[in-house]
């Protein structure tokens, strides 16, 4: 994947992964994006696309468009712990 179009993440400027998941509430197909940096750091979120496997089947027709309302959810995010976090630990 090329990094300057890719998606990063806020905390350490890596390329973020993706998985498509299918929520289990709602039968929702979500993409999961998620931080595998380096770092200690975390940073994930999903958006749940308000596409149904049901509504793939009917895209039958190039070009025809289907119109759902999607939702951003942050998952979790911390920073890289700092020096000084290290040694409070300790």
């Amino acid at each position: 994947m090329n990094a300057e179009r890719a998606a990063l993440c806020p905390e350490c400027g890596e390329p973020l992964s993706i998985s498509v998941e299918l929520d289990e509430e709602t039968n929702e197909i979500k993409i999961v994006f998620f931080c595998e940096g380096a770092g200690d750091d975390v940073f994930a979120f999903e958006i749940l696309t308000g596409l149904t496997n049901d509504d793939l089947c009917e895209l039958t027709e190039e070009g025809k468009v289907i119109e759902k309302k999607m939702k951003i959810k942050l998952l979790k995010r911390e920073p890289e712990p700092s020096e000084d976090d290290e040694f409070e630990e300790d």
